[in-house]
C-alpha cells in the first residue's frame, strides 16, 4: 500500500499497524466525560432532539485526469467498488466490509496522482508513466479486497480469517495482482513487474520501512503465475504470491532449509504448512461474524447520542479528551458529521446505518453504550 496502510478490514482491520497515526485525531467536540460522566440534566438538555448539521457524507475531492482514470480501472476490475477521494489528503488506502453475505470493497483515494502514489511515486518515475502508476496503485488497493474476499469467500461455502497471513505478505499479495491486472490491461510490453519490483526495494531501503519489502518476494512469486487471462488469474496469483511469502520469511527463521535457488514452489508449500497452523476457518460467513471477535476497536468508547429510525449517531473516543470519531469513521468507510443539538452544539458523529453497519462495527471488537445504558459487544 502506498502513504497509508489498512490491513484486513474483512477480519482484522489494520488499526495494529499504523492506526495511531491514520486516526490523527482532532480537538475533542465532546469528551467521554461530557458524554456518559456528566450531569444527567446537563447531558439530557445539550442532546436532546438533535440532527445533522449537514448530510452526513464520507471524504470528497475531485480527482485530476490520472486518478479519474486509475478510479475508472478500479471500476473495470471490481465494478461495486465504491471509491471516495480524500481533500487535502496523500495516499491511498482499501477497506473491506461484510454487509450481508457480500464483501463491500471501499477505497479512499487522494484526488492528485502526486499525492496519491506517494511514496513509492517517486522511485516509479521514469520507469512508468504517470497513467500507468496510477492504475497500478489502484489495482493494488483493489488487490487487497480480493485478497480478504478470497479467504472470507471459498469456493467451498467457508471463511477464513486473512489476518493470519502477516502484513508484508498481503503487501506483496496486492502487488502481484496490481502488476496482473495492469499488464493485462496494458499489455507486458509496459514492463509494470520490473518497474515495482525495483522501486519497492529501493523505497523499502530509502524508508527503512520493511512492511513494504514486497521486491524480492513479488519477483520470485511470479514465476507461480505462467498466465494471465483473467482477473481469476489474477487474484490466485495473489493468494500464492501471499503463501510464498510466509514460506520464505519460514525459510530464513529456520535457518535456510531450503536454498535460495530453490523452486518456488517449495517455498509455497511452506507458507501453506505454516499458514494451515494459524488460520481460522469457519463454517460460512455469518459464522464468522458471529464468532469472531475483533481486538482493533476495543480501545476504544463507542458512545451512542442518538438514535433515528435504523440509523445511530455514534462518537467513539480514546481518551478523555481525544475524538477519534473522524479518524474511525473514515478508515472504516462508515459516513461521518456533526450532530446538531437544541444546546447548539456540533457533536461530531458516525452514522451507523441500520444492522448489517451495526453487526459489523460489533466484529470489529467494538463495545457501544447505547442511549438507554445499555452495552452492545459481540463475543465477550
Amino acid at each position: 500500500m502506498f502513504e497509508k496502510q489498512q490491513r484486513t478490514a474483512s477480519s482484522r482491520p489494520t488499526l495494529r499497524l499504523r492506526l495511531a497515526r491514520r486516526v490523527a485525531v482532532t480537538t475533542a467536540v465532546l469528551t467521554l466525560t461530557t458524554l456518559v460522566g456528566g450531569s444527567p440534566r446537563f447531558a439530557q438538555q445539550a442532546l436532546a432532539a438533535p440532527s445533522e448539521a449537514a448530510p452526513f457524507s464520507v471524504p470528497a475531492g475531485s480527482p485530476d485526469e490520472y486518478m479519474q482514470a486509475g478510479a475508472d480501472f478500479a471500476r473495470e476490475l471490481y465494478p461495486k467498488v465504491e471509491i471516495s477521494f480524500w481533500e487535502a489528503e496523500s495516499g491511498s488506502l482499501s477497506v473491506s466490509r461484510i454487509e450481508g453475505d457480500s464483501i463491500r470493497c471501499v477505497l479512499r483515494l487522494s484526488p492528485v496522482a502526486d499525492d496519491a502514489l506517494r511514496p513509492l511515486g517517486r522511485f516509479l518515475n521514469g520507469r512508468l508513466d504517470p497513467k500507468t502508476q496510477v492504475m497500478f496503485a489502484t489495482a493494488h488497493e483493489i488487490g487487497h479486497c480480493k485478497f480478504r474476499e478470497a479467504f472470507l469467500k471459498q469456493s467451498d461455502g467457508r471463511a477464513a480469517d486473512a489476518s493470519a497471513f502477516p502484513w508484508l505478505a498481503q503487501e506483496a499479495a496486492a502487488d502481484a495482482y496490481g502488476i496482473l491486472s495492469t499488464e493485462r490491461k496494458l499489455g507486458a510490453s509496459e514492463q509494470v513487474r520490473q518497474a515495482v519490483v525495483i522501486s519497492r526495494m529501493l523505497a523499502s531501503a530509502a524508508y527503512r520501512d520493511p512492511n513494504h519489502a514486497t521486491g524480492h518476494f513479488v519477483s520470485g512469486a511470479l514465476a507461480l503465475c505462467p498466465q494471465n487471462r483473467s482477473d481469476a488469474d489474477a487474484v490466485q496469483c495473489a493468494v500464492a504470491t501471499a503463501y510464498f511469502t510466509v514460506g520464505s520469511l519460514a525459510n530464513d527463521e529456520q535457518g535456510s532449509p531450503y536454498p535460495v535457488d530453490s523452486a518456488p514452489q517449495l517455498i509455497y508449500e511452506l507458507g501453506v504448512k505454516q499458514i494451515a497452523q494459524r488460520i481460522r476457518v469457519y463454517h460460512d460467513i455469518a459464522q464468522y461474524k458471529a464468532q469472531y471477535s475483533g481486538a482493533d476497536l476495543s480501545r476504544f468508547a463507542f458512545n451512542e447520542i442518538s438514535r433515528q429510525g435504523e440509523s445511530r449517531y455514534i462518537t467513539a473516543v480514546s481518551g478523555q479528551q481525544t475524538d477519534a470519531t473522524y479518524g474511525l469513521a473514515d478508515y472504516y468507510g462508515f459516513k461521518t458529521g456533526k450532530l446538531a443539538t437544541d444546546a447548539r452544539r456540533n457533536v461530531t458523529a458516525l452514522r451507523i446505518d441500520g444492522p448489517d453497519e451495526l453487526d459489523w462495527l460489533l466484529t470489529l471488537g467494538a463495545v457501544v453504550r447505547t442511549e438507554d445504558g445499555q452495552s452492545l459487544s459481540k463475543g465477550r
